[in-house]
């Protein structure tokens, strides 16, 4: 049988795809899409979140929030960081896909980028599995529903998804030849298995999320539930569904395909513009789970009246509530 050469994808020992097969990609047909979603997200996801952050704060200083309140302040962290990289995201692509920062700062970026994502997802069905044990199992909950025990949750959280995407994005993800930063084309074996698995983590906790309910609860509780897996399934199927559908079709058709830079060709800007669709968790986030929130809403409104010009402030017996029942705060 006659093999043709252009059609022979070569690998490195390292069982990675050479890297010098740029693919001829049509970098910039994703420049204006991405663009217009990373500007978006960060006009709007920066004051939502940081507005966001100062009720919690207004709200913790009441003495509500609860466990809730360590768990919604993680997920905002993991959200201004990522925040903060979709800058220099937008000047990499008006620079026509070239890192111009050197490989460390590509690396960090990169880094911080995805581990926030990861963290974002983790952290939302924390706070939704959260809210059922507060509402199915209020009494036997109260052990494991403390700010302690969330504290050390949040810190386990971070440290384990450090971990599991330093495993898929070292040895690097800057491409030195042709300037590339988190883009390999035709990508390499060993990140296709790393965003596998992260796949399966991610189908294996919404799934998880959607389980998890309990035919005793009552009229009341059933709803309250309901609405937060709603919110939950709202976030995952809106911006993380695209991605992780593309992704997963790309990543396991290339491991199975001989022709993978026809594959990417085909794929690269649909796949491209639900990658970037995450960066909208940011702004959904605060959206979801500090304006719906009612307590937070009012410390929020009671904080802001002065600068609003406004003499009055919350009543007396809203600020008592949330120091006598901090569950009643961060309900949904």
């Amino acid at each position: 049988m006659d093999i043709n050469p252009e059609t022979v994808t070569p690998l490195s020992l390292s069982g990675n795809i050479d890297f010098n097969d740029s693919c001829n990609l049509p970098l910039n047909t994703d420049t204006l899409g991405l663009t217009y979603i990373y500007s978006l997200a960060f006009s709007l996801g920066l004051p939502c979140n940081l507005l966001s952050l100062w009720g919690l704060y207004q709200l913790g200083r009441s003495g509500g929030g609860g466990c809730q309140l360590v768990y919604i302040l993680n997920l905002l962290l993991s959200d201004l960081l990522q925040l903060l990289t979709l800058p220099l995201w937008i000047l990499y692509l008006q620079g026509a896909h070239r890192w111009p920062y050197g490989r460390p700062a590509c690396e960090f970026v990169g880094y911080v980028f995805y581990v926030n994502v990861y963290a974002s997802v983790v952290f939302l069905c924390i706070i939704a599995l959260d809210r059922c044990l507060a509402i199915v199992h209020p009494l036997s909950s109260r052990g494991v529903r403390t700010v302690r025990v969330a504290a050390v949750l949040g810190v386990a959280v971070w440290t384990l998804t450090f971990l599991f995407c330093l495993g898929g994005l070292l040895p690097s993800v800057f491409d030195a030849e042709r300037l590339l930063c988190l883009e390999q084309y035709p990508v390499s074996l060993r990140y296709a298995h790393f965003k596998i698995r992260s796949l399966v983590n991610y189908t294996s906790a919404r799934i998880g999320v959607t389980l998890h309910h309990s035919p005793s609860v009552s009229d009341q509780g059933r709803h309250k539930i309901t609405g937060i897996l709603i919110v939950i399934t709202v976030i995952f199927i809106v911006v993380f569904g695209p991605y992780h559908l593309v992704g997963g079709y790309r990543f396991v058709s290339l491991l199975l395909t001989d022709d993978p830079c026809e594959l990417e060709r085909s794929i690269f800007l649909c796949y491209r513009l639900c990658y970037g669709l995450t960066s909208l968790n940011t702004l959904l986030d605060p959206l979801f789970y500090i304006f719906l929130c009612h307590d937070a809403r009012l410390e929020l409104r009671r904080s802001l009246t002065p600068c609003l010009g406004q003499g009055h402030t919350a009543p007396k017996q809203v600020r008592l509530s949330l120091r006598g029942n901090p569950d009643q705060s961060d309900s949904v």
